[in-house]
C-alpha cells in the first residue's frame, strides 16, 4: 500500500510541475505576443507617419507652384 501510496504522490508531484512548467509558458507567450503587438503598432504608426508626411510635403510643393 505504501509502495502505491509513492508512486500516486510521484505522479502527482510529476503532473503539477509540468502544469506549473505549461502555466509559465502560457504567460511567457502572452507576454511575448503584447510586446510584438506594441513593437508592431509602433511601426505601422511611423509607416503610416512618414506616408502622410509624403502626401503633405506634396500637397504644400503643388500649392506654392499654382
Amino acid at each position: 500500500m505504501s509502495f502505491y501510496r509513492a508512486c500516486a504522490e510521484s505522479l502527482a508531484s510529476e503532473n503539477a510541475s509540468r502544469l506549473a512548467a505549461m502555466q509559465r509558458a502560457e504567460k511567457n507567450i502572452e507576454e511575448l505576443l503584447e510586446k510584438l503587438g506594441r513593437e508592431f503598432n509602433v511601426l505601422r504608426q511611423n509607416s503610416i507617419d512618414v506616408e502622410l508626411s509624403d502626401v503633405i510635403a506634396g500637397y504644400d510643393l503643388l500649392k506654392t507652384q499654382l
